[in-house]
């Protein structure tokens, strides 16, 4: 998870809202058409960097994602039109269960922020939560709300993580030597370092690299250790 910074209310939104005025019992999230959830969708990829809120899984456009709640409608019905309570989310249906992960499986449950859930609208959220070369996920240590995000949304799924660490690999992240093809591939310490800033950064369009959180903190811990293994050879030689 990444912190998001939100923007104002979308123009559309606010304008659709005024356009109600006269008629508030038909005001909901429910009757917005299908344009202007569009646009939201468009306010709110641009926040995030085209990732997913809650996965950082990549979202290329408003057909691959839906409009997520973060305070969930059931519970919080007076914010169903709140911008400051959308973000959008992988997958592009969100009652689609099947990925075992998400939006989806946190469902209609009561969240309290700092109490059970970690909001991606928190500042620093993404320090709440440690990522490790294989994928997975924990969180810091006696922060039982990052705890129970995690679990609420299944991000330490095995599918999940497993993209995490083919992506931590493709970057030539991987801490462990099986090959020397492999090895041929990895960075050197201080490339890590320099990459751990930029994948933080977005690119040309406004884009994130999908789990850049997760990219970002493997590459530090892998900096460190070839700092100490080089430490360590250059002692040996001496």
């Amino acid at each position: 998870m990444r912190s998001i910074t939100k923007a104002a209310e979308p123009v559309e939104l606010r304008n659709w809202k005024q356009s109600m005025q006269n008629t508030p019992q038909n005001m909901t999230y429910g009757n917005l058409p299908g344009d202007v959830r569009d646009e939201i969708k468009k306010h709110l990829l641009r926040e995030q960097g085209y990732l997913c809120a809650y996965t950082m899984l990549r979202l290329e456009d408003v057909g691959d994602c839906h409009i997520e709640h973060v305070q969930p409608q059931n519970a919080a019905p007076a914010l169903d039109l709140d911008y400051a309570n959308m973000a959008a989310c992988f997958p592009w249906n969100g009652g689609d269960t099947s990925h075992g992960y998400g939006a989806p499986v946190k469902a209609g449950q009561v969240v309290v922020f700092n109490g059970n859930f970690v909001s991606p609208h928190s500042n620093n959220c993404e320090n709440r939560f440690v990522y490790d070369a294989d994928g997975g996920v924990r969180a810091c240590d006696g922060d039982n709300a990052a705890r129970q995000t995690i679990e609420i949304l299944e991000l330490d799924h095995s599918t999940l993580a497993e993209l995490r660490r083919s992506a931590i690999e493709a970057h030539g992240l991987s801490l462990r030597r099986k090959s020397t093809r492999s090895a041929r591939n990895l960075k050197s310490a201080a490339e890590a370092r320099r990459f751990a800033a930029e994948v933080m950064q977005s690119r040309n369009g406004g884009e994130l690299q999908p789990f850049c959180v997760a990219l970002s903190q493997v590459a530090i811990e892998y900096a460190v250790k070839e700092e100490a293994r080089a430490q360590r050879m250059r002692a040996q030689r001496s």
